[in-house]
């Protein structure tokens, strides 16, 4: 195996041991079939998204381009307390740089380091339905990460963040992802 082939695997295992995925994670990666995709560095286009934003039933995350399934209520009517500022956007930064990028990407287009070796692949936050998720789902997905239904059912490996963040840590997330999708 050539010194490469090495230092990448090296890279992937740190990666994951960042971002909290456990064996169990990378073992339910490897179980499921490969996605399609367009060549290396490539991005396979999509429809532009023009539907609700979510759904009771859903065929996501197999379907990116389906509509989110809904929040659990407590979760539902949540809204972000912080604003979007120059000083909250750079600590927003610094989280999702360090928890979220190794698999997400620094751009958040869900092309980091470790995203080729996960199936289901990251969000790619510059999508359109990504400006539409309203902050509730976005709390719940980063304080549950793959560990609900249906992502759990799909293989996600994004760990959830409710015992390693704080309230307000998860909330400047949802800050700096909504940026990626935001109107330019």
């Amino acid at each position: 195996m050539s010194s490469r082939a090495l230092l990448a695997g090296a890279f992937l295992l740190a990666c994951l041991g960042l971002t909290a995925c456990t064996g169990r994670q990378i073992l339910s990666m490897r179980s499921h079939p490969e996605q399609p995709s367009g060549p290396v560095g490539t991005q396979v286009a999509s429809a532009p998204f023009t539907g609700p934003a979510l759904a009771a039933t859903t065929d996501y995350p197999k379907n990116p381009n389906a509509p989110r399934p809904e929040p659990p209520a407590e979760y539902a009517s949540l809204k972000d307390p912080l604003t979007a500022t120059p000083d909250t956007l750079a600590s927003a930064k610094q989280l999702f740089n360090a928890n979220c990028a190794p698999c997400h990407g620094a751009g958040g287009a869900g092309d980091g380091p470790a995203a080729s070796a996960l199936n289901p692949r990251p969000a790619d936050f510059h999508t359109a339905i990504h400006a539409k998720l309203p902050d509730g789902y976005y709390f719940w997905r980063v304080t549950k990460g793959g560990s609900v239904p249906p992502f759990s059912a799909a293989g996600s490996a994004m760990p959830p963040w409710e015992g390693s963040l704080t309230p307000q840590q998860r909330w400047l997330l949802i800050l700096y992802v909504k940026s990626f999708s935001a109107p330019k």
